[in-house]
């Protein structure tokens, strides 16, 4: 991800709600949504077609869980940038996302303009790397 170029984004949660609230945000925070799943499967098939500098990808889905996507994510591209997004609060949860390769981790229950700042903070560091 150049300095220059809006980073591309892919958003996976099986919650459309947030699908739909934090593709608005990344558009505010000059991002490009590539793509946008409600599940690991779909995903995964995005992931590989589109080549994401980012992926913001939820904990809990139904089917294949956010750490088997993470490592499937990570066995396709092992530098891939994930983070992993959550609304359970658990340092042991945040550990084994950071351990499991994830990038970051962000509690998506926050407010609007909270999870808006922490979001920027997150791609700021993704495209320092």
């Amino acid at each position: 991800m150049s300095n220059n170029s809006k980073p591309d984004v892919l958003i996976v949660d099986d919650d459309q709600h947030i699908l739909e609230l934090v593709t608005s945000l990344l558009q505010t925070l000059d991002c490009n949504v590539v793509g946008s799943a409600l599940d690991g499967e779909e995903g995964l098939a995005l992931f590989r077609e589109k080549q994401p500098d980012l992926v913001l990808l939820d904990f809990m889905m139904p089917g294949l869980s956010g750490l088997e996507t993470l490592q499937q994510i990570l066995a396709i591209k092992s530098d891939a940038n994930v983070v992993m997004l959550t609304a359970v609060e658990s340092n042991a949860v945040s550990d084994d996302c950071i351990l499991a390769g994830a990038k970051d981790f962000v509690r998506k229950d926050q407010q609007p303009g909270d999870l808006t700042k922490r979001l920027a903070d997150v791609i700021a560091k993704i495209a320092a790397l």
